[in-house]
């Protein structure tokens, strides 16, 4: 018996499957889903809510538009978008918080955090870092003293940096400001921090009497302070270059 091997059209995409639609969501029901959100949310932290919000009447448009601009005011400084990261990534469904190694960015900043520390404790053990080889700086020091005090010097950068984004996402979090933006700058951060710390404490050379006569600098220290004030750094480095365009602009203009 000869089989049947004639195929139906259409018989060669039966697996393929079909492309759902998104949901149609109108501006009307993303508000009134921000607005709740919002309205939960002050409810939650204690914030009062104004007494001209109408619960009643916001299937009116002009009510709810009015509702919303007046609830962005009243749980500033979060967002909608600051507190719903914070209610899917920081707390669990429960409302408590979740444990460390479930919450990707503070995972991530502690393990950096310890790994930059035991190295720094590591290095800091060779004979070979010490404060003479660090005061000779890189046109002076080669091969492994050298290699051993760079690394010294970015790991020293790196828990600085570290230190202040520790910080900066627990406050972020404290006051529900942590938006999914901030895990992404986290990569960006890490190493402007290092390249400040490494930049403050190699490129540039600071006096007794510019730091003050009872302060006694040390490598490790201008690295810790470069990678936690990484802002500070670049906006020193930014005068620097205007005033030498500004230098350069008047030197021109005077030929």
């Amino acid at each position: 018996m000869e089989s049947n091997s004639t195929t139906e059209p259409g018989s060669t995409q039966k697996n393929i499957q079909a492309i759902e639609p998104l949901p149609d969501m109108s501006n009307r029901s993303v508000l009134r889903q921000d607005l709740d959100t919002m309205i939960h949310f002050a409810a939650k932290r204690g914030i009062p809510l104004p007494s001209t919000i109408s619960l009643s009447k916001m299937d009116e448009d002009n009510t709810l538009v009015a509702d919303y601009n007046v609830m962005i005011e009243a749980v500033k400084p979060a967002t909608v978008q600051s507190i719903n990261y914070i209610s899917n990534q920081i707390l669990g469904h429960s409302g408590e918080d979740k444990k460390w190694y479930q919450t990707p960015i503070i995972s991530k900043c502690l393990i950096i955090s310890v790994i930059s520390l035991l190295t720094l404790i590591s290095i800091s053990l060779s004979p070979e870092v010490n404060s003479e080889n660090q005061a000779a700086g890189l046109l002076s020091s080669q091969g492994m003293i050298l290699f051993y005090n760079l690394i010294f010097i970015c790991s020293a950068s790196l828990l600085g940096v570290m230190f202040y984004l520790l910080k900066t996402i627990s406050d972020k979090i404290k006051n529900y400001t942590l938006l999914p933006v901030d895990a992404i700058e986290v990569n960006a951060t890490i190493l402007i921090g290092v390249i400040s710390g490494f930049i403050i404490s190699e490129l540039f050379t600071f006096s007794a009497g510019a730091m003050g006569a009872s302060l006694e600098t040390q490598k490790m220290t201008l690295a810790l302070l470069g990678g936690f004030s990484s802002d500070a750094m670049f906006s020193v480095l930014k005068g620097v270059v205007n005033k030498l365009k500004a230098l350069f602009s008047s030197t021109t203009e005077a030929a």
